[in-house]
């Protein structure tokens, strides 16, 4: 595989995680994003997330890359079953604080338990392959097969994460300044969630209905600034 074919297997890989983070993140509400979205929002949206879980893959990937000719299949095996454990670590840290905040928010959409389970499955499958592989041959593809289950595994449950704190009016949140573009004469405040293609999503933070809406150079407000917390 020569370098071009390398980084577009490797920006694939990216997209395949973004779609992981989104589908975590907008899944519970019931609302298909998909629809919406460019190629670069896969990878653009959720990006210091993907960032993180693509970094140590793409390390290894180079290595072998530079040096295809001196590893062994050992070698690759080690490696795999290296990073499917550190990012089982990493899957089962975002699955407690996802469960966490389930536990914690009274209100609950009626998919989020579904994003749950799948999030807890394809850990558990990656762990399952990780087994396999430690156990007995393995091919190339069952070791990227692990590696990529224990990563859409910590995508999902990320993406769920910060959807469930927007949601639930984290602190942090931005609200639409002009309420008037999404509901003429409302009282309630409009959480912004985010901006795909010529698209900007904002959730009422009572009834959790969607606005969308096409109107550029919108004006957002921190709630810190505008409850002063």
């Amino acid at each position: 595989m020569d370098k071009v074919g390398l980084g577009v297997m490797l920006y694939a890989y990216a997209v395949l995680l973004g779609a992981a983070y989104l589908f975590g993140f907008w899944r519970p509400i019931g609302f298909n994003i998909f629809p919406y979205l460019s190629l670069q929002d896969y990878v653009s949206a959720p990006l210091n997330r993907v960032v993180v879980l693509v970094s140590m893959p793409v390390l290894f990937a180079l290595i072998l890359f530079g040096r295809r000719d001196e590893i062994d299949h050992q070698s690759s095996r080690t490696i795999c079953l290296y990073l499917v454990a550190l990012y089982a670590v990493g899957s089962a840290t975002q699955m407690h604080e996802a469960v966490t905040r389930y536990l914690q928010f009274p209100f609950r959409f009626d998919n989020e338990l579904t994003v749950l389970a799948l999030a807890a499955s394809l850990l558990l499958a990656s762990i399952g392959a990780g087994v396999h592989i430690y156990r007995s041959v393995s091919t190339i593809y069952l070791q990227a097969l692990a590696l990529v289950l224990v990563q859409a595994s910590i995508a999902i449950a990320a993406g769920y994460s910060d959807g469930k704190a927007i949601y639930a009016g984290a602190v942090s949140v931005f609200f639409l300044d002009n309420k008037d573009l999404c509901e003429p004469d409302g009282v309630r405040d409009w959480v912004y969630l985010g901006k795909f293609t010529d698209h900007t999503f904002f959730m009422n933070t009572i009834d959790k209905r969607l606005c969308l809406t096409d109107q550029k150079n919108l004006k957002l407000v921190s709630r810190k600034l505008k409850e002063g917390l």
